[in-house]
């Protein structure tokens, strides 16, 4: 594979491959290889978004923030509504004194 220096990119078009490097998560070589290939015809740009699709417009989360936030909110489900869960652990230690005690 060849390697290019590219010099003199205009301010606007380096803050926009930024930007989409960030919204994608990509490191921006990935990004500018994209971009040349889009603009060369290499392969199609990616489509408009559907209007009134709002995971399209802002975007949604990948496969692992999506494990995360389940896991979060399992976690979060466990608690009961109204205690923090510092009360939480202090109930249930005493829950296994009181079992411990009993011989159960």
């Amino acid at each position: 594979m060849a390697d290019f220096l590219l010099r003199d990119i205009d301010e606007r078009v380096a803050e926009r491959i930024k930007e989409i490097a960030r919204q994608k998560g990509w490191p921006l070589n990935d990004v500018m290889l994209l971009l040349l290939k889009q603009a060369l015809g290499i392969i199609e740009p990616e489509p408009a978004p559907v209007p009134g699709d709002i995971a399209r417009l802002t975007g949604a989360w990948n496969d692992d923030e999506a494990r995360a936030f389940e896991e979060a909110m399992a976690a979060m489900s466990s608690l009961p509504d109204d205690a923090p869960s510092y009360l939480v652990e202090e109930e249930r230690r005493k829950s296994d004194r009181r079992k411990t005690e009993s011989g159960g």
